[in-house]
């Protein structure tokens, strides 16, 4: 496409930044009560100097990628899936980190692992049951077992919850688990379990892309389980994105496979005293940047700050700019913005409810909010690689060795139709059509 730059485009210049405009006035005065709000409980901390004195630990970080469609035929598409993974160990004294030697068995190359994957369009029933077994292959276990697993600790959970004082019931089956739900009035989705492809949202069977990112979080998820069951400790284990789960209205049960693998993986990092970070660079958390300049413009560019967002349940509080975002903070979850620096956007990070009640939350506030500087200390202590300041190295590294290039892309896809061509299929057919009429 040539793109002129004429009073056309001009003018579509002026209607969105009116637009836009329109947006920060329409909602100003809830915006401004948020603030006075937020500017209350945001804390501000001093870094830890790059050379310390403090015990060190090891952190790990994945990333995910891919390439949709690198070849196709008619309603079938194959695609690229990646996922990599960072690992180092912290050298506070040197101001460094050390790489550890470590390739999980899951991985097809020393960073991480490639798959393929092939979608029909219009076949619910093979697309489910591919996904499956891609789950099954690759988390080494299957979906049902890990629904099982994630449901049992929620109505466990809530049952603590709602009657502290009486003895937990026996959870070993899905009637058990029913039961004890009903008593405390946890709403859960459906009474069959196991007949989750009925009731969980999944994308339509010709609607290959959402099935691509379907395939994408459960590789990446993949690799975090992987890396959990070595016999290395991580104190932390950073992933890509946040820990949004879809649930609907009223009810306590994810509707999507990959949240059960999501909330599976921080039962077992609490398990070995890991702490799962998500990070989101990107997000959809409303006027995060109008947020980052005001505090700015208070406090001064170059502190560093964090606050904690708060919830109806846990804190008696929700922000007007959320409102219409019931995800955020997410269900099971807790969420921090986190200010490096004025030269990188603030950055939302959600730690699983459960390791935070166990691990950063108190009565006592003053001990909370010690909790939460030394957790904040160390993450930003991971975020001072001079090459990718004021973002965690780990997730950086692990980016960086997942994203497919172009070029990449391309040469996956060629060597797939020689391979084709060399079992006696016809290599013209595997080759893009807007290739074959010089359209890309």
């Amino acid at each position: 496409m040539q793109v002129f730059f004429d009073t056309t485009l001009e003018r579509e210049f002026e209607k969105v930044y009116t637009k836009f405009k329109s947006i920060e006035i329409s909602t100003d005065e809830a915006y401004q009560e948020d603030l006075v709000y937020l500017s209350k409980h945001i804390t501000v901390f001093d870094p830890c100097p790059s050379l310390c004195q403090k015990e060190d630990f090891n952190s790990a970080a994945i990333d995910g990628s891919g390439a949709e469609s690198i070849v196709s035929l008619n309603d079938i598409s194959i695609h690229l899936l990646t996922a990599s993974f960072a690992a180092d160990e912290t050298i506070f004294s040197m101001g460094t980190t050390n790489r550890i030697d470590l390739t999980p068995p899951i991985c097809t190359n020393p960073e991480g692992i490639t798959r393929l994957i092939l979608l029909r369009e219009d076949k619910k029933d093979e697309v489910w049951e591919d996904f499956e077994d891609f789950i099954s292959y690759n988390y080494g276990e299957k979906l049902i077992d890990v629904i099982h697993r994630v449901i049992k600790d929620i109505v466990k959970t809530a049952y603590k919850i709602s009657k502290p004082n009486d003895p937990l019931p026996k959870l070993d089956t899905e009637v058990d688990i029913r039961k004890a739900a009903i008593i405390i009035g946890l709403n859960l989705y459906k009474d069959n379990f196991d007949n989750y492809s009925s009731w969980m949202v999944s994308p339509r069977a010709n609607a290959p892309r959402g099935w691509f990112e379907q395939y994408r979080e459960v590789l990446e998820y993949s690799m975090s389980h992987s890396l959990l069951q070595s016999d290395i400790h991580f104190k932390y284990l950073f992933i890509d994105g946040s820990m949004n789960m879809l649930l609907s209205p009223g009810q306590n049960q994810p509707r999507l496979a990959s949240n059960y693998l999501l909330r599976d993986i921080n039962l077992k990092a609490l398990e070995k005293d890991t702490c799962v970070v998500a990070v989101s660079k990107t997000t959809t958390f409303p006027f995060i940047y109008r947020i980052a300049q005001d505090v700015e413009k208070k406090l001064g560019a170059e502190k560093k700050w964090f606050l904690k967002i708060p919830t109806k349940k846990r804190d008696g509080h929700i922000l007007n700019i959320l409102e219409d975002r019931p995800h955020i903070p997410p269900a099971y979850g807790v969420t921090y913005l986190f200010h490096f620096s004025s030269e990188v956007p603030v950055l939302r990070i959600d730690f699983d409810e459960k390791w935070w009640y166990e691990n950063i939350h108190s009565t006592d506030k003053k001990q909370q909010n010690d909790r939460e500087i030394s957790l904040f200390k160390d993450i930003d202590w991971l975020a001072r690689d001079v090459r990718y300041y004021g973002y965690f190295f780990d997730l950086a590294f692990a980016h960086n060795s997942t994203i497919v290039r172009f070029a990449d892309r391309d040469v996956v896809a060629n060597r797939l139709i020689d391979y084709f061509a060399s079992k006696g299929e016809n290599p013209k057919m595997f080759i893009h059509p807007r290739r074959r009429l010089g359209l890309m």
